[in-house]
């Protein structure tokens, strides 16, 4: 397998990171103006990237090829939650910081990564599968992830904090996928244009976030170094060794571990800033994640090539 197109994506995400780290430190983009474009993509552009990638045509090929993903799926988040419940309570951190950890654990980073780099190691047939393994992720992130991340709010419900964006665009994303509706043009090549400025600008923010801490700090905190280990190594074999005796359709057992292997998802960063908890926090989790993610990605390659 030829790892470069791998590698060469991994390394587009921290070249879009160190362009919003040097616009900050410039002065080009201020603190004010990186949250603004954080709610941007949290309320605009994300919601408009999951209205996108839910518009698929169902067949008896997919019908099948989802009902293996749910049980698969299911798998996956029960594993990850397990991890997400025990681990964090031992690495000690206040309420908010114990929720972007579990947030960490939970999510991975299943869109930009996820695409090219299954591509790069499945061929074409992986879009679909990707696009599969991506359909609850929206809804989820808008539901449990929002209250993993603000606690107070399942305990007082603030309607305008719960229905986000989001959470209105995953609902009518399965409305779209259950009766094969599809948004008409115009409106559906404005939608797509949108969404396709989630992944530029998410790393263009978490480089400004990253850039008032000092190196060392981002490095330092061992909290950090732990949830990616787990994230990026312990979860994906996990899953593995649960499925692999029950599922043998190699792009159904690859891809699936594969996307568990993707490091901590840049949602962390924009929700965290958004229901103001510890963005920080978040930042050096996706960028140590990703920056571990270029030798863990083809460790965990090696077991699921035949």
């Amino acid at each position: 397998m030829d790892f470069i197109p791998v590698v060469t994506s991994i390394f587009t995400l921290f070249i879009l990171i160190g362009v919003g780290f040097v616009a900050f430190r410039m002065g080009y983009i201020t603190r004010s103006g990186a949250s603004g474009l954080s709610s941007l993509l949290v309320n605009v552009a994300i919601p408009c990237l999951i209205l996108e990638s839910m518009q698929v045509p169902l067949s008896e090929g997919l019908i099948y090829s989802m009902e293996m993903i749910v049980f698969i799926e299911i798998v996956v988040y029960v594993v990850s939650f397990i991890f997400a419940g025990i681990v964090p309570l031992l690495l000690h951190g206040s309420r908010f910081e114990t929720g972007v950890l579990r947030f960490m654990l939970i999510f991975s980073n299943l869109g930009f990564m996820g695409y090219p780099v299954a591509y790069a190691m499945f061929g074409e047939a992986s879009v679909f599968y990707v696009t599969l393994v991506n359909l609850p992720f929206g809804f989820l992130v808008f539901t449990v992830g929002v209250f993993l991340l603000r606690p107070d709010l399942a305990r007082q419900p603030d309607i305008k904090r719960i229905v986000t964006p989001g959470l209105i665009a995953s609902i009518l994303g399965l409305v779209l996928l259950g009766t094969g509706l599809t948004i008409p043009s115009p409106i559906n090549e404005s939608i797509s244009l949108l969404g396709s400025i989630t992944t530029p600008l998410a790393m263009i923010v978490i480089g400004t976030f990253l850039a008032p801490l000092p190196f060392f700090e981002m490095l330092s905190d061992t909290r950090i170094w732990i949830i990616s280990s787990i994230r990026l190594l312990a979860i994906p074999a996990v899953v593995f060794l649960l499925i692999s005796p029950f599922v043998h359709d190699p792009l159904l057992l690859g891809i699936p571990v594969l996307l568990a292997a993707m490091p901590v998802a840049a949602n962390t960063v924009l929700l965290s800033e958004e229901y103001g908890v510890n963005a920080e926090l978040a930042s050096k989790g996706v960028f140590i994640s990703t920056l571990l993610s270029l030798v863990t990605i083809p460790l965990i390659s090696i077991f699921l090539l035949p």
